[in-house]
This record gives structure tokens, sequence and C-alpha cells, in this order.
């Protein structure tokens, strides 16, 4: 497949040869409609698999993540995973552990999922205990 796109383009600026005097006159090419269709119709596959998904994926993480509410329970990119204590700006406090009294301070972009409060429609399932104490061994 490679091999034949390079060859195309190869040819694509190669005027056409001139017919011989008295021959038959040579088939028409097919032009620079016909080479660009294949590569449109690529585009428009590789669009519709991989670039929506991704976006709307994307999308819906950063709408989770703006919001982000006090009791939540969210991973952060560095595998904590906590309860939100406050959220404020562009800051987000988690109580790692209640009986300790450990907070930490992270940013919004360091929250890498959200899961909501129990009982909140639509919310994905809070963790596991057994999770979060694997987490905190």
């Amino acid at each position: 497949m490679f091999e034949y796109c390079l060859v195309i383009l190869m040819t694509a600026g190669e005027a056409p040869a001139a017919p011989p005097p008295g021959g038959p006159a040579p088939a028409a090419g097919g032009g620079l409609f016909q080479m660009l269709v294949p590569f449109l119709l690529m585009f428009l596959i590789f669009y519709f698999l991989i670039i929506r998904p991704e976006s709307r994926k994307r999308k819906e993480r950063e709408r989770r993540i703006s919001g982000v509410q006090k009791g939540d329970t969210v991973y952060t990119t560095g595998g904590i995973i906590g309860k939100v204590w406050r959220a404020e700006g562009n800051e987000v406090i988690l109580v790692i552990d209640k009986d300790k009294d450990v907070k930490v301070a992270f940013t919004r972009s360091a929250v890498f999922d959200v899961y909501k409060k129990d009982g909140d429609p639509g919310a994905k399932p809070s963790p596991s205990k057994a999770t979060v104490e694997e987490t905190k061994a």
C-alpha cells in the first residue's frame, strides 16, 4: 500500500507522454481528483475511528475534573486516591488518611479521574475499600 502511494505521488507531477505520431490516443489519466479520493477516505476513517472518540473522552474528563466538589473521591496522576476536602480555583486539597489527618494539595491538572459521592445519578462507582487500603500500604 505504501509503495503504491509512493508511486502515485512520484508520477503525479510528470507530464503525460505525447502520443506517438499516427498512433492511437492514450487513455485519459485519473487526474488529481481520482488520486485524492483514497487519501480523503483514509482521513475520514481515521477521524471517525480515532480523533473524534478521543476528543469526546477528553472533553468528558475535563468536565468531570472542573466539577470536582467536596466529598468526591479522586485519583491523581501520581496514583494517590483521596477524598476532596476543599476545591477552590485551580487547587484541590485531598484527605489521604482521616486517622492521621493527612491532607495534600494538588492542582486540578494533577487529578486523573473523579468518582462522585455515592448516590449521585450517573456517577461512577466509588473504588472498593480493598483498593484504597492497597494504595495506602
